[in-house]
Formats: structure tokens, sequence, C-alpha cells
């Protein structure tokens, strides 16, 4: 949903796809569209965090990373509400505090499942580590960079989780469609 979010407000808006951010979306007329982007995403990731709880596949890293989905969903619901950058302080806006939690959330949460759903398949673990890194590299790129090229930065980051998210929902799909199958099976050989 991120990426539709992106593309969509990028044809709606005036909006420089190397240049500026993904909050820059959320501002105008067409910032509905961001809205709805933030909220959906935060539905997903809450999903995630409910399916990571029901499967459960490692100890206190998987914890740890079921626990960063669910702060990473909340903080996406608050970046939707705050999304006009309003209640600036001397310092910063609300908005972009938020900003800052979804470095470490997004670092710390491939990393700790990574063990766990390496047991299923080694791929994921590769994944999940690989977009660790690839969010590190690129949102520590995007605080340092200009604002000529910040915006392309930050979209590349937030591509980069997809390579643990995407995943992730690949897994919980695949074991509940082979618990499904298994069971309808073992109960045609009832009958």
């Amino acid at each position: 949903m991120p990426l539709v979010a992106i593309t969509a407000g990028t044809l709606v808006t005036q909006h420089d796809f190397i240049a500026d951010t993904i909050s820059d979306l959320a501002r105008g007329e067409q910032k509905w569209i961001m809205d709805v982007g933030f909220y959906f995403n935060a539905a997903g990731l809450l999903a995630l965090a409910i399916a990571a709880a029901h499967a459960h596949l490692g100890r206190i890293g998987w914890t740890v990373g079921l626990f960063c989905l669910s702060f990473l969903a909340l903080i996406e619901v608050l970046l939707g509400v705050w999304d006009e950058f309003g209640q600036q302080t001397q310092d910063m806006s609300v908005h972009t505090r938020l900003t800052f939690f979804l470095g470490p959330l997004y670092l710390i949460g491939p990393i700790a499942m990574a063990g766990g759903a390496g047991g299923v398949n080694t791929r994921y673990k590769w994944l999940f580590w690989i977009s660790a890194a690839i969010w590190a590299v690129l949102a520590t790129a995007f605080k340092l960079a200009p604002n000529g090229i910040d915006g392309i930065l930050e979209k590349l980051a937030v591509s980069g989780t997809l390579l643990w998210l995407v995943p992730l929902s690949w897994l919980f799909l695949a074991r509940g469609w082979e618990t499904t199958h298994r069971l309808s099976l073992s109960e045609s050989l009832k009958a």
C-alpha cells in the first residue's frame, strides 16, 4: 500500500519524485490520498503483528519483531493524524519527531525475526537481513542528504522494507494455505 499511495499522490499532485519526501504528499488538497495510505499501511502492519503472534516462530527475537510491527502500525496512524506538520515546536513538528521512531523499528524488526523465519526457509532470513541493511544505509543517507535528492532516498529506503514485509506476508499465507489443505485432506481421508 505505501507504494500505491506514493504513486497515486505523485500522479495527482505537483510532486517532484526526486526532491519531495513521502510526507510532502500529505499536504494540500490531495492529502487524503496519503491519509488513506498511512491507515491502510498501519492496518497491514497490525495484521502482520497478529499473524506473527499467532505463528510465533521464535523466542525473544520473534517477540521483539512483532512488537516492532505493532509500534510501526501505531506510528503510521499517528503520522496520518499529524500529516499536516501541525503543532510546530521550536525544533520540529510532531510528524517529524514520529518519523525518528521508524529508523530503529525498521532496522530491529527484520533482524529480530530473521532467525525464526529462517527456520522455515533460509531465503526469508537473507531477505530480512538485506531489508535491514538497505533500510540502515538509505534511511541514514536520507537524513544526511540535501533537500534536492532526499525524496528518492526515502522512497528507496521504504521500498527496502518491503523485502521484510512482503516475504513475511508470504510466509504466513503459505502456512495458512498448508494448514487448510492439510486439514481438508485429512477430513477427506476420514470420509
